[in-house]
């Protein structure tokens, strides 16, 4: 069993896009990915980061046990899947939300329809985000992450009155 702590530098990652400026203070940047574990025992990873990749969402999930960890800010275990393990070649829908607020940025994670809590940032002025996919590296193979249903948005929001 797979008992260490991920962190973001054990993954081969895939860049899937790249935002626009998010520089408005009421905005919502939205990532929905479906990736697919070649293996139970090889985790797999999703997010959407900041360009210094310390801000933002990453979670790695086991498909083994159906462990989800974070990976940006050393909060480890978040929770588990109900439904594990999960099979191999099967899609699972990856949903990543940010909720601009000023300079306060509200974190919404749901994978496999199940809705984790995630710690909430703070980011200065605007940026841009990366999405991304990967799985864990082994040394020697070049195997990547498959993944489908791409969708990225930013959405300028109301100020609520």
């Amino acid at each position: 069993m797979n008992i260490t702590i991920p962190k973001l530098s054990h993954f081969s990652l895939e860049e899937l896009g790249l935002t626009p400026l998010v520089d408005k203070p009421n905005a919502e940047v939205s990532f929905k990915v479906d990736i697919e574990p070649a293996r139970v025992t090889r985790r797999i990873v999703v997010g959407i980061l900041d360009e210094s990749r310390k801000r933002g969402i990453a979670v790695a999930i086991y498909p083994a046990t159906g462990e989800v960890c974070d990976l940006c800010n050393g909060g480890g275990v978040i929770g588990y899947l109900s439904q594990s393990p999960l099979s191999p070649n099967t899609p699972v829908p990856c949903d990543l939300t940010l909720y601009r607020f000023g300079e306060n940025f509200i974190c919404s994670v749901r994978i496999h329809g199940e809705i984790f809590l995630y710690p909430a940032f703070s980011l200065n002025g605007s940026a841009r985000l990366t999405a991304f996919v990967g799985q864990e590296s082994v040394e020697g193979e070049k195997e990547s992450v498959k993944w489908s249903n791409l969708r990225l948005n930013v959405i300028e929001q109301p100020l609520a009155a």
